[in-house]
């Protein structure tokens, strides 16, 4: 009993704790987003005597409360917001460039060929092949990967049905299944 509630004790202090450094920490966050509005201020006012154009000041960020989510904030001067669409487009273009390739090429594809020719043409590295292409086919149903490493475009959609697929099919037919077992 004596060691529990020695426990429980130390826990109660280390909350105590924690809730001290947190406020310690904002405390100096709000300090420093003061300094930095006054920074800002002055250089503004040094900008408009001087007649230079205005840039985007650390006032439309420091107004910004930490919980702000989805990197998009809202503010009196402009709207700020993280970029991801160069990623998007690298991606996307990066999969346009392998259905191409695999469209032109009349047989199955090796993944590190692939990879290369996408590379070469695209200027950006596939991290991942394999996850990249599951990306690619999920894009378009007529890539396929014919066994392991090989990829193919297939111009008959009706045939690129996977054989687990039918297999599955065939799970759920108890009938058949204990019809074929009865047989052997």
């Amino acid at each position: 009993m004596n060691e529990r509630m020695a426990l429980k004790i130390r826990l109660e202090q280390l909350e105590d704790a924690e809730i001290r450094v947190i406020q310690e920490f904002q405390k100096e966050r709000e300090n420093i987003f003061k300094r930095l509005r006054e920074l800002d201020e002055n250089e503004g006012q040094q900008v408009k005597a001087s007649g230079k154009p205005e840039y985007v000041s650390f006032n439309a960020l420091a107004s910004v409360s930490p919980e702000t989510s989805g990197g998009e904030a809202l503010t009196n001067e402009r709207k700020v917001r993280k970029s991801r669409s160069s990623k998007k487009g690298r991606s996307g273009k990066m999969r346009e460039e392998a259905i191409q390739i695999l469209k032109n090429v009349s047989e199955p594809i090796r993944g590190a060929e692939l990879q290369r020719m996408i590379e070469e043409k695209t200027g950006y590295k596939i991290a991942n092949m394999t996850s990249f292409m599951k990306s690619v086919e999920k894009l378009d149903p007529r890539i396929r990967k014919p066994d392991r490493g090989l990829y193919e475009f297939v111009n008959d959609t009706a045939n690129t049905e996977e054989p687990h697929q039918e297999m599955e099919q065939n799970e759920n037919l108890p009938e058949e299944n204990e019809a074929v077992t009865e047989q052997k």
